[in-house]
């Protein structure tokens, strides 16, 4: 009974076949746009949480910043040294005062010159321990990373990203290659992937895409390249101490860790008379870009609601026309025996099958459209099974709301004035 019905359904539909199209086209649009706007939400939520996964939900990140107010100062005096940003006392207040946090990891920072066989490029040194790479999930595609031994013994020896082994050309075993930093040489003993996607909160951890990622030992960096560093500056020299640049807090459950980011602000708000740090806290980054896209899921589906109410109307306006083409139709059926009810569902189907191959062509559509999104921005949209499904429920729900109508004016017609109808 309900196949022979939709096979009626495509026979009616089949007769008019223009028509049909026009008036499926607002829910092919209607769906084309519920699938790409979810598909693209769905991707822009899963690159937040892969962006802030990299800098670690239970982790607190602190950074050494020049005040602003430095600037005037420098002018003012001429050239001297430039003393900010984070010490090795407040890695000690951190350490022995926040027992919730359980690792405390400084970072010192250089740039200087990778030389490559006569040429030379401008590099970013990371000075850390063995156990920033296993917080911040860093895991190498060569070699290893740096381990106890290394930061023991003030190795000479690095880490670098794949980046810098293609800048050399190198194309022996990277791990037998002597890098010249400055004018010292460091063994290369593992390599890190390269970035696949740009991600502007690395820069929280000092880490910028552009440059040539080297890590060397905290110790090594600190006793070899010193924590006094000069660089020109637009025809200035500027020398600036500097003695941790980064330190980066893990805390031993995520619940614990707004409190931990209350504290070290009152650890650094007492020694420090001046705002030369600055506390990023990853998961609180989660929670803001979270109720950003809250909002924009809400947005989007209500712009593609508003095609398919277009298409909806289109619907209802089409299928009230059929009904007054058919009705010496539906008198025959009546007088036959039909009920109201087997009228109602009659056109209730024909409907629900037209928005149901409107909402197919509309998921079509909106693959392409994603795809569409994809090579023209950074987003990579994903089609996830519950927005297909969705949209096919809303198509058809579409079908059943705009064609209820039309179907029940089309029952309730007295069925002597149906057969007289011409």
């Amino acid at each position: 009974m309900f196949g022979e019905l939709i096979v009626e359904a495509l026979r009616n539909l089949q007769r008019h076949k223009l028509r049909s199209l026009l008036t499926a086209l607002g829910i092919i649009f209607g769906i084309a746009s519920v699938v790409s706007m979810v598909s693209a939400g769905e991707g822009a939520r899963q690159q937040i949480l892969a962006q802030i996964e990299e800098l670690g939900t239970t982790n607190i990140i602190i950074n050494a910043q020049k005040p602003p107010a430095e600037e005037d100062t420098k002018k003012a005096k001429g050239s001297y040294v430039l003393r900010y940003g984070l010490t090795f006392k407040d890695l000690d207040q951190i350490r022995t005062t926040l027992r919730p946090v359980i690792a405390a990891l400084p970072v010192h920072d250089v740039k200087d010159w990778l030389w490559f066989r006569g040429r030379r490029v401008e590099a970013k040194i990371h000075g850390v321990t063995p156990e920033y790479f296993e917080h911040l999930q860093m895991q190498p595609i060569h070699g290893r990373v740096l381990t106890s031994t290394d930061a023991s013994g003030r190795a000479r020896v690095c880490v670098v990203r794949a980046r810098v082994i293609h800048e050399a050309k190198y194309l022996g075993d990277p791990l037998q290659l002597d890098l010249k930093i400055g004018s010292q040489f460091y063994r290369v003993v593992g390599v890190l992937p390269d970035f696949t996607t740009k991600n502007p909160d690395r820069e929280v951890l000092g880490i910028d895409d552009r440059a040539l990622e080297v890590y060397v030992p905290f110790d090594t960096v600190v006793d070899r390249l010193g924590l006094t560093h000069s660089q020109s500056n637009e025809g200035s020299r500027e020398t600036s101490r500097v003695e941790l640049h980064q330190i980066v807090c893990r805390v031993d459950d995520e619940g614990n860790v707004p409190a931990m980011a209350r504290s070290i602000h009152a650890i650094l708000e007492k020694f420090h008379d001046r705002r030369d740090y600055s506390v990023t806290v990853p998961i609180e980054l989660l929670q803001q870009r979270a109720a950003t896209q809250r909002t924009f899921d809400l947005v989007l589906p209500v712009i593609a609601g508003i095609s398919l109410l277009v298409g909806g109307i289109g619907i209802l306006n089409i299928m009230l026309a059929s009904v007054t083409e058919r009705t010496r139709e539906i008198g025959i059926r009546r007088a036959i025996g039909a009920s109201q009810w087997d009228i109602t569902f009659q056109f209730l189907v024909e409907t629900v099958t037209l928005t149901f191959i409107g909402g197919a062509l509309g998921v079509g559509l909106g693959v392409v459209g994603a795809y569409l999104i994809e090579q023209a921005t950074e987003w990579q949209p994903v089609i996830t099974p519950w927005a297909v499904s969705l949209s096919m429920a809303i198509s058809c729900l579409t079908g059943v709301v705009f064609g209820l109508y039309p179907a029940r004016r089309a029952a309730l017609m007295d069925p002597v004035r149906a057969l007289r109808h011409e």
